[in-house]
């Protein structure tokens, strides 16, 4: 062997040395990636939907991620949460998160509702894709909504912006975030499982109660901007906010449960679109870097 071909040897190794770790530290499991980590700025994933295993809280999770086709570069990230009853791939299904993911060049992590997420989740998330880390986002609805709350309080120092859909916010302990957020809350006010105008002392969904703390913790003052984007949709939003955020609500008037989606779709049609107007939402925001820890 020539001393040019031993080199040329040595390097593959090495490169497939790395690509190994990289996949072991992020507890990846059927990972399919597109190009050699050593020439790229992270490893890109092949198109399509890929299955991780992360370790986080002491549990294990299952994550469906989806990366869509493009040039291998950092992309931003949609942490979407399931409800109660759903699967990750019922939840992608239903929602077209991956579809609009494959148009709009962003990737999305499917994840089930629960208390896992932390840090070291988004960590080794972060590790095994093409993350750009300045525009992480959350999404989750019913169930879902009540951990991606939590997340805009706990991971405020990591997330660009979150945008919950039909949560229950009753159950949220003290929220005391790093940093101020941008948050869109969706919900219906005929929610039959989470009820927007909620009674004291029981409060399920919260709705008005969670906008109201968010808008102090973020510091909104100001008037209030109004519009009505179609018949029984308005559109509500505090725009004036500390470090640039703000905060918006969506509401449905007459809806009931569920992820709106266009007229037509099951459960009952809505006239608004929840899974586009999130993204809209989230795509507006500025690139946050993660703030520095104390």
């Amino acid at each position: 062997m020539t001393a040019r071909h031993a080199r040329a040897a040595a390097t593959l190794v090495a490169g497939l040395a790395l690509l190994a770790l990289v996949a072991w530290q992020s507890g990846a499991r059927s990972v399919h990636y597109a190009s050699d980590p050593t020439h790229e700025p992270c490893p890109a994933l092949a198109p399509g939907d890929h299955m991780l295993t992360l370790d986080a809280a002491g549990s294990r999770s299952q994550v469906l991620l989806h990366a869509p086709a493009g040039a291998y570069k950092p992309r931003p990230l949609i942490i979407a949460v399931h409800g109660a009853g759903q699967t990750t791939n019922e939840f992608a299904s239903s929602t077209g998160f991956s579809r609009l993911a494959d148009r709009e060049d962003f990737l999305v992590a499917y994840f089930p509702s629960s208390d896992s997420w932390n840090a070291a989740a988004l960590d080794q998330l972060e590790t095994g894709a093409c993350v750009d880390a300045a525009r992480v986002f959350v999404t989750g609805v019913s169930n879902g909504g009540g951990p991606t709350a939590r997340l805009a309080c706990d991971l405020s120092g990591r997330l660009a912006g979150v945008a919950s859909v039909t949560g229950g916010y009753r159950a949220l302990s003290p929220c005391k975030p790093q940093r101020p957020l941008p948050l869109l809350v969706i919900h219906g006010t005929a929610d039959q499982v989470l009820p927007y105008g909620a009674r004291p002392r029981v409060y399920k969904a919260s709705v008005r109660r969670w906008l109201g703390r968010w808008r102090r913790l973020d510091g909104c003052r100001g008037n209030v901007d109004r519009l009505k984007l179609a018949p029984g949709v308005t559109e509500i939003a505090w725009r004036h906010c500390d470090a640039a955020t703000r905060v918006e609500h969506v509401r449905l008037d007459g809806r009931a449960h569920g992820w709106p989606r266009r007229p037509g779709a099951q459960p009952q049609p809505a006239p608004y679109a929840a899974t586009w107007r999130a993204w809209e939402f989230l795509r507006s925001l500025p690139p946050r870097p993660p703030a520095q820890t104390r």
